[in-house]
């Protein structure tokens, strides 16, 4: 009976307690709904003011996929539109605020090209976030597609500066000579040539060097296009540095011009030249010698004046220093021609007379005639007035003899042609004799080459009577 009670009390004392906890949510049941919403809210806003959510944009740079996709069609295209892009990225301002350019990527997939040519730029993150973000790109990439073409080049070096003094750059190679470029048909045309630029500027051995080839238009302006490319993006260029001398030009002369001509002279400007080698063969080399041939040339002949090529006259692995590459030559020819100078009889002297002998002109001579052969020049310079002239009376005895006349001192280029003979009387000094008549007896003739001591010993006359008188005349 007693444990009966005390089960009934129990279930009361429970139902009690589950009045209370009813009361207390069912009485003013709206009320605390609404605080708990508005806690949530006071919760929410209080968080969100610690760590609001923003919006910020950042400038990127477009990177273009699966180029493949047009190589394949061997198209080449260039950006015309959407280079760059801008991003903008929602998310909570802690976060946000810890972004930088680099942490976004805006890529455009050449693949989905449409027909007008564009694409639309996706944005995407580098990182992983503590939360989510929201990435927006509204531009699209536009580019303009080009038949792709390739040519090879020669490699080009182009050196900048100066060794250092008697120093001289020598010969510089490339590795590789040949490059190909890629690229669009409109930029492969305009392409004339391709560089490397090499620094040599105080250089004293040789040394080598890597350069990046640029490609240049027929201008010399660099031609610039995002559709070329190079087989190699460097260039290996060695460079060799030689040492200098100074040494003569000599020009040698061979042949014989034309007939009527005759070699003057030769004039080289620069008399010297620098040359540039190792030092082992610089030693071999005292000077440049050019040989010239002037066989069958005249005044008129158009290489008489010519420039020489230094290098054409230089042994193997010897070159000329920058400004000696080349030497002017002019070559002096001069006819020879022939000039006759009449001499007054009275101005002729005479020559190796015999101790105690004197001698004159007789008959009734008073000029003599001589014909000059030489060149023109030399021959406008000479006249009656400037010439000494004599005969030669070496071993003669008293006597009438027929004579030539001698030119004195004459220019060794000339030669005397023709020359007019003249009676001489040689008498002893003292003597007082008269000259024969003409029409008397003919004085013996002298022959002989006409040249000064060549003229021969003649016998002397036979007086055949009374010596004549001497006639007054020069004596040497």
């Amino acid at each position: 009976m007693k444990k009966e009670n005390d089960n009934t009390s129990s279930r009361e004392t429970k139902n009690q307690a589950d009045n209370r906890l009813r009361k207390f949510f069912l009485n003013n049941a709206g009320i605390k709904i609404a605080s708990v919403i508005i806690a949530v809210i006071v919760w929410a806003v209080i968080i969100n003011i610690d760590d609001p959510y923003k919006t910020r944009s950042f400038n990127v740079e477009v990177e273009t996929i699966n180029e493949s996709a047009l190589n394949s069609v061997n198209k080449v295209y260039e950006i015309i539109e959407g280079s760059t892009a801008t991003v903008k990225v929602t998310g909570k301002k802690s976060v946000i605020d810890k972004l930088g350019s680099s942490d976004i990527r805006a890529t455009a997939d050449l693949a989905s090209l449409s027909a007008v040519n564009a694409v639309t730029i996706q944005p995407s993150l580098r990182k992983i976030l503590s939360s989510d973000v929201i990435l927006e790109c509204g531009q699209v990439l536009r580019v303009s597609l080009e038949d792709k073409e390739s040519r090879q080049f020669k490699v080009d070096i182009v050196a900048n500066g100066e060794p250092e003094d008697g120093y001289t750059l020598g010969e510089c190679t490339a590795k590789p000579n040949m490059i190909e470029v890629a690229g669009g048909e409109s930029a492969i045309g305009q392409i004339a040539s391709v560089k490397v630029f090499l620094n040599v500027n105080g250089a004293t051995e040789d040394f080598a060097k890597k350069l990046v080839p640029v490609a240049y238009d027929k201008d010399g302006n660099k031609v610039e296009s995002p559709t070329l490319s190079f087989g190699n993006s460097i260039v290996r260029v060695f460079a060799q540095i030689l040492e200098d001398k100074e040494v003569p030009v000599k020009v040698k002369i061979t042949g014989k011009p034309a007939n009527g001509y005759e070699y003057v002279s030769t004039d080289c400007l620069p008399e010297k030249v620098e040359i540039a080698g190792t030092s082992r063969k610089l030693s071999r080399i005292s000077s440049v010698v050019i040989p010239i041939d002037i066989s069958e040339m005249t005044a008129a002949s158009s290489k008489l004046e010519q420039d020489i090529y230094i290098s054409d006259y230089l042994p193997d692995r010897i070159m000329p220093v920058a400004g000696f590459e080349t030497v002017s030559i002019r070559i002096t020819l001069e006819q020879v021609v022939k000039k006759t100078i009449d001499i007054n009889a009275a101005s002729i002297g005479f020559s190796s007379l015999a101790n105690g002998l004197k001698a004159g002109i007789t008959g009734s001579t008073d000029k003599a005639s001589l014909v000059i052969s030489g060149r023109v020049s030399v021959l406008n310079g000479i006249n009656s007035g400037n010439i000494n002239t004599y005969v030669n009376c070496s071993g003669l005895d008293e006597g009438i003899y027929t004579l030539p006349v001698i030119i004195k001192d004459l220019d060794e280029s000339c030669s005397v042609v023709e020359t007019s003979k003249i009676k001489v009387r040689i008498y002893k000094e003292g003597q007082q004799t008269e000259p024969p008549e003409d029409g008397g007896e003919e004085p013996p003739a002298v022959s002989g080459t006409i040249q000064p001591g060549n003229t021969g010993t003649p016998a002397p006359e036979e007086d055949g009577g009374e010596e004549e008188e001497p006639p007054a005349g020069g004596e040497q």
